[in-house]
Formats: C-alpha cells, sequence, structure tokens
C-alpha cells in the first residue's frame, strides 16, 4: 500500500486538495465531490500529501536522458513518491518533504502569475534530489547543464543539488528553477523555447524571488536592491537570444541576470497583471521587444522612446 506523508507549508489556507480529501472519508452513500475546477486555486496548497510508490507504479514512466542517468547512480537507493503536480525521485524523505513542500508553492505562485489553467500543467514534471556531492559531481559532468550549475532544469524536469554546508534548502534557486519547469509544461516544451534567453531567466530571476518573498510574508519587491547592478541596456539585453554572453566572467553573467530581472519586474509590476501573459504570447510568436511592447502596453507608453526612459529611471 502506498504511505503518505503529509508536509505542512507555512501558509495556513485551506485549499480545495484538502477539502476533497475531508470529503473522500464520508460514507459511501454522501455525494461525490465535485471534479476540480480547471482555473489555478486563489490561494496555495496548504497541505501537500506525499505518496510513496514503486517505480513501476509511477503516473508519468517518461524520466528523460537526464532522468535515466540519474537513476542508473546506485538504483537500489532512489525512491519514489507522487504530490499531486510532481514526481520525486530522492534517497531521504527528509529532503523530498522540504522538496515537495516548495515546488508545489512554486508551480501554484508561477500558474496564478500567467493565469495558466490547470490542464496547462497537468502533466507532472520528475524532480530528482541529490543529497550527496560526490553522485552530483559525477552526474553533472554527463548532462548538458554548467558545470557551475547547482541545479537546473531540463525540459519540465527538475535536478537537484540540496547538499548545503548550513543544512538550509536554497529556496530562491529551487523556485528560479522550478518557474523554468513550470514554463516548459504550461507553454510546451517547442514554445517554451520560443522564450528568448533574457525573457527565460528574467522570468525565472523574478518568479524566483518573488515567490520566496510571498511565502514569507514579504513584499516580491523587498530585494530590488540587487538590480543596481542591471548594466544593459535594452538593445544589449535584447540582441542575448538564446545563448548567454560569449564572455564568462561571472560578472558579467550577474549583469545580464540582473538587467534581464529588471526588465521582467518592470513589465510585471507596472502595468495591470493580464498584460504580461500578453507580452509573452507576442513574443513567444516573433515580435521584437520593440514591437511586443507597443502592441501590448501602448496604452501605457506612446512609443518604444517613451518606454526606454521610464525604464531606464526604475530603481536607480
Amino acid at each position: 500500500m502506498p504511505r503518505r506523508f503529509p508536509i505542512k507549508s507555512a501558509c495556513f489556507l485551506l485549499t480545495l486538495s484538502a477539502a476533497f480529501a475531508a470529503a473522500a472519508q464520508l460514507p459511501s452513500s454522501s455525494p461525490q465531490p465535485p471534479a476540480l475546477p480547471n482555473t489555478t486555486a486563489p490561494e496555495p496548497p496548504r497541505e501537500i500529501p506525499l505518496v510513496e510508490k514503486s517505480r513501476d507504479a509511477l503516473s508519468n514512466q517518461d524520466v528523460g536522458e537526464e532522468g535515466r542517468l540519474a537513476l542508473d547512480i546506485k538504483p537500489e537507493k532512489w525512491k519514489h513518491a507522487e504530490t499531486e503536480n510532481f514526481i520525486i525521485h530522492f534517497r531521504r524523505f527528509t529532503e523530498a518533504r522540504k522538496v515537495a513542500r516548495e515546488v508545489e508553492y512554486d508551480l501554484w505562485f508561477v500558474a496564478k502569475s500567467l493565469g495558466a489553467t490547470r490542464d496547462q500543467y497537468a502533466r507532472k514534471s520528475h524532480v530528482f534530489v541529490f543529497e550527496d556531492e560526490a553522485e552530483w559531481n559525477a552526474f553533472l559532468p554527463k548532462t548538458n547543464a554548467s558545470m557551475w550549475a547547482s541545479s537546473f532544469a531540463q525540459g519540465d524536469n527538475l535536478f537537484l543539488n540540496v547538499r548545503q554546508q548550513n543544512g538550509i534548502l536554497d529556496s530562491h534557486t529551487l523556485a528560479h528553477e522550478t518557474t523554468h519547469a513550470v514554463v516548459a509544461r504550461i507553454y510546451g516544451i517547442g514554445r517554451s523555447q520560443g522564450w528568448p534567453l533574457w525573457l527565460n531567466e528574467g522570468f525565472a530571476e523574478y518568479m524566483g524571488g518573488a515567490s520566496v518573498a510571498t511565502r514569507n510574508h514579504q513584499l516580491p519587491g523587498w530585494q530590488q536592491h540587487v538590480l543596481n547592478a542591471a548594466n544593459y541596456s535594452l538593445d544589449e539585453l535584447a540582441a542575448v537570444k538564446n545563448r548567454y554572453p560569449k564572455d564568462a566572467d561571472p560578472m558579467k553573467i550577474s549583469e545580464f541576470y540582473r538587467s534581464a530581472e529588471k526588465l521582467v519586474r518592470f513589465l510585471i509590476t507596472k502595468s495591470p497583471a493580464d498584460r504580461f501573459p500578453k507580452f509573452i504570447d507576442a513574443i513567444v510568436a516573433g515580435a521584437s521587444l520593440q514591437t511586443a511592447v507597443v502592441e501590448v502596453y501602448g496604452d501605457q507608453y506612446k512609443d518604444f522612446d517613451t518606454f526606454r526612459k521610464k525604464y531606464e529611471a526604475f530603481i536607480k
């Protein structure tokens, strides 16, 4: 029989999933609970049931090439469990509980921010939780991820190195990478690849900080001071399509991330919430940054030069 491990999140809000779990304990003659609505819940999940299963019983068997490589590392030690939206592969329940709680919250936050419906992210992602540094270092060179990656998303799957010397999970990195995986689920692998790098990383950086802040009852903009290093101009940023800047200097990479986050933060926080998904659709359809801004935000900015001036004055 599957084993259930209820996880308490920091947010004490009752959700439909909890209500349905309670309804399931009623006598069989009681009316059956209605199907979940095809909308992202207005409030985050309160409890995250973690159900242990054998690998053969998992609802999604497609782990991908990197997933197979991961599970080939001491395969007898991997355990498997499912939440409502994820499949977790892990060594110890301690790490699995922490990761499950955070990725479920992050999925809710990103989906709500994008106005996504439940059927858009119905396919469960696989999450591989590494807690052994030696295993992670042996695994990483076999993948396409950067050698400096502490965690990464491949398509809609997540590969997480949760080993921390201070014993604290890096929630921002986890939320950043979960954002990439959720975007792939909502838009599909093909359409998500149409996101230019500045949009992809800028959105993940902003969502990573905003999700963690919101879960901890802080304002999403509390860490805006980090954007003082956002030194890329709009033209330089838009020129970065699908590859990182050639200069591998960590400072330049950091400037790129901060600049991309600044642009996404400006678009999300200075306009009505429903505009940003429309902006994404325009970019994915092939519009340039300038064209997409004029098309979606034209009622706020009479032309792109006006937008540029407002953006450049943002967070000085």
